[in-house]
Parts: C-alpha cells; structure tokens; sequence
C-alpha cells in the first residue's frame, strides 16, 4: 500500500503505512498561517501486533517523518496546484519561489532592512526541512553570505519579531503577522 494523502476541513492527513518495519505512521498537517505548514498530530499504528512496543516507537526517526509528509504535500502542491487549492482552500501556500527568494537575498537586492528581513525569515523557515547538522553553515553556503552574518540574520528575524518560536522542538518557526503583512506588501511583490 502506498502513501495516501486525505484533505478534510483545515487538515492534510498522511499516512504511511511500514514507514518504519511493521509501524504505519499518520501526521496531520494544519496551516498555523496561509504559507506554512505545521504538524498537528503523529499516530502509530502496528500492523503486525496489537500493541506498539517501545522498541519499535525508538526505531521512529521524527524528523524524517514529518519531513517526508511534508515533501509528499508539496509534491502536489508544486504538481497539480489547482488539486491542492481545491481541497484546501489556500492559495498563497508555496506560491513564492524559493529560487526567486534566495536569488534576491544573493545579489542583495532588498535596499529595505524589512523586506530584507520578512524574504529571510520566508526563506529560513522553507530550509529548515533541508537541513545539516550546521543551518547556519548550510544558509551561508546557500546564499553567499559569511556564516556570522548569517546567524546574524537568523537572530535579528527571531529578535525584531519577523519569526515567533516554534513550539514543536525543531528549528525554525512561524512566521509573524508582520512577515505576513510584508510578503504580501506590493512592495514585495514587485521585487519578485
């Protein structure tokens, strides 16, 4: 059996049946605001016992399972865009290009320190999932950037409220009203 993606009301669910050996796996995904993504929920479910032992929830990589649902949503957001917002009623979700972002942090397009500001806190919490074991190191490499500075950015985005703190216990976060304000300014928008 494959992944099976379902969309009901304001939630993606993602069940992976034997995402790890005789463990099936179902996320669910809410929007915390139009451009993200956030897991709501994770179930375990044994397909072999009655009961989950202990042994087999070790075996869980959390990270990479949440990562792979995600991936297997933006599949269909990127591939069938119309599918996507049909079922959930949200436009704006993977609607600014990553590539456009970083290609305009890069040649440091952005004469404003907001906009500058709300593009990296778009652009860091989108590479969170693309992650090494170093995200400074892995942004700085990204975007051309020194790795102080760009740890500098990453503070001053969480500082000057551009990103609030996730609560789920991995990097990034979720962007604040006033990066939503700014991303969906026309000024903005026209720098893409």
């Amino acid at each position: 059996m494959k992944n099976k993606i379902t969309f009901k009301n304001d939630e993606i669910t993602v069940d992976m049946p034997n995402a790890v050996k005789n463990l099936n796996v179902k996320i669910v995904y809410i929007f915390p605001n139009p451009y993200q993504l956030v897991v709501k929920d994770v179930t375990f479910s044994s397909n072999k016992y009655d009961e989950i032992n202990t042994v087999d929830i070790r075996k869980v990589n959390y990270f990479s399972i949440k990562k792979k649902g995600l991936k297997l949503i933006n599949n269909i957001a990127n591939v069938d865009s119309d599918y996507f917002y049909k079922n959930t009623k949200n436009k704006f979700y993977m609607s600014i290009d990553l590539k456009k972002i970083s290609k305009l942090l890069k040649l440091r397009k952005f004469k404003d320190k907001e906009l500058k500001l709300a593009a990296y806190a778009y652009y860091y919490v989108f590479n969170t999932y693309n992650y090494s074991t170093n995200y400074s190191l892995y942004l700085s490499h990204k975007l051309g950037y020194s790795e102080s500075y760009v740890k500098n950015l990453t503070k001053d985005i969480f500082k000057y409220k551009y990103l609030t703190k996730n609560t789920a216990g991995t990097a990034g976060g979720l962007l604040s009203k006033k990066t939503i304000k700014l991303i969906n300014s026309q000024k903005f928008q026209q720098l893409l």
